[in-house]
């Protein structure tokens, strides 16, 4: 976790393009290993959509691998021991949680490296000594496992049943440039944990839930979520938000409406359904943040060296200045 990844160095001066961007709006089953391997076999065919769109990156939404909640909201992981909303009733998560190198994670790292695309795979992590995680990992065009992520700002309405906290970031150089990773709540803090990041793009996983405090799912998308955390003095790259869907109308509010971000925090695309499976596609444009990005870094550290050699440089002896009048 929290290591910066490398694709390859990208040239130096990177000519400007576009490369195209996929966010999967989905559902998911949880609560059995019967549930995942439906939820597998189901993202494998979005993916290969995506893919043959000409995505090169394809995010989806927050644990689609093995399920958050349940679809109705009414069940939940729980380890035993935690606190449980009265509202749920609790799945344990032991024998259904995946390892980060579980065969379905390296299925899907596969995939990844089969279509030639980076992919995120989001799911409830096994960690060691009975822990465990909400996670994405990130899978390169090489099939390799090449960012592993874990959800830095826990929700407690869901997620103190059953998870520990992640610290780190999760980032990579691309030939397109640096993305980081980001998992639903953890948006009130992902200014500060990649601040000085030079992110050219986050790949956002979500499983969103409207309540009072942070309104509507269709107005978070649409106004909230890019006033208050995008744009300037906030998150300043572009953005792919992956959210979940239920395969029919519930009462609660949550699901739905994907969106894709500018750097200023503008929204270029989004998806106007709650329900069913759908891709969400956008263009966005890359080469000059990289430059710039690059270019920052590498002054800095020139900066650096130069200090550096000033502090080593005997002093000067001192001299008398020649006046227009002094004998030479």
């Amino acid at each position: 976790s929290g290591r910066v990844g490398t694709a390859g160095d990208p040239p130096f001066f990177a000519t400007m393009g576009r490369v195209r961007v996929a966010a999967v709006q989905c559902s998911s089953r949880m609560g059995t290993k019967a549930a995942v391997d439906a939820n597998v076999a189901k993202i494998e065919c979005l993916v290969r959509k995506a893919a043959a769109e000409g995505a090169r990156f394809v995010v989806l939404p927050e644990c689609a691998v093995t399920g958050y909640t349940s679809q109705a909201f009414l069940h939940n992981w729980h380890v035993p021991g935690r606190r449980l909303m009265p509202r749920f009733a609790g799945v344990n998560p032991h024998g259904i949680a995946l390892p980060a190198d579980s065969p379905v994670v390296l299925r899907l790292c596969a995939l990844a490296g089969e279509l030639g695309i980076y992919l995120t795979i989001p799911f409830v992590e096994a960690g060691s000594e009975g822990k465990y995680y909400n996670t994405v990992c990130l899978a390169n065009p090489k099939g390799d496992l090449a960012v592993h992520y874990r959800k830095t700002h826990l929700w407690s309405f869901v997620d103190d049943s059953w998870c520990s906290c992640g610290s780190e970031p999760g980032l990579l150089d691309t030939e397109f440039g640096r993305v980081g990773l980001g998992i639903c709540y953890d948006i009130h803090r992902l200014g500060q944990l990649y601040e000085g990041k030079d992110l050219w793009c986050l790949l956002y996983s979500v499983a969103w839930y409207g309540h009072p405090t942070e309104g509507p799912a269709e107005r978070w998308f649409r106004r909230d979520l890019s006033e208050t955390y995008l744009g300037k003095g906030a998150l300043q790259c572009h953005v792919v938000a992956a959210n979940w869907s239920t395969d029919r109308e519930y009462s609660w509010d949550g699901m739905g409406y994907s969106s894709i971000y500018d750097p200023l925090g503008r929204r270029l695309a989004f998806l106007n359904e709650e329900n069913g499976d759908r891709i969400l596609y956008h263009d966005l444009p890359y080469g000059a943040s990289l430059w710039k990005g690059q270019l920052c870094r590498r002054l800095k550290s020139l900066g650096l060296l130069l200090r550096r050699a000033c502090l080593r440089a005997p002093p000067a002896s001192p001299s008398r200045a020649l006046c227009d009048d002094d004998d030479a």
